[in-house]
């Protein structure tokens, strides 16, 4: 499973995915990865996946069904 997310999350930065927020009732961000996810954020954000560059994906957790990823990343070099 590992290696099948870090291949999807290549391929989203590759194909440069917009990054878009929308704020819900309450003032809380949630965060689109094209049409490919949607989460909660309270950081910042790029305006696209192919601005980022060293993607890493250390660790990923399943609990109650769902997949925790932890990551960094870097930002490309203009």
């Amino acid at each position: 499973m590992t290696a099948e997310l870090r291949a999807a999350v290549e391929a989203a930065i590759a194909d440069d995915l917009p990054v878009t927020a929308r704020y819900l009732t309450g003032g809380r961000r949630v965060v689109h990865l094209g049409e490919l996810h949607a989460a909660p954020c309270g950081g910042t954000h790029v305006r696209s996946l192919g601005d980022l560059d060293e993607v890493v994906l250390p660790a990923l957790k399943v609990k109650k069904g769902r997949i925790r990823v932890s990551y960094t990343a870097a930002h490309r070099s203009l």
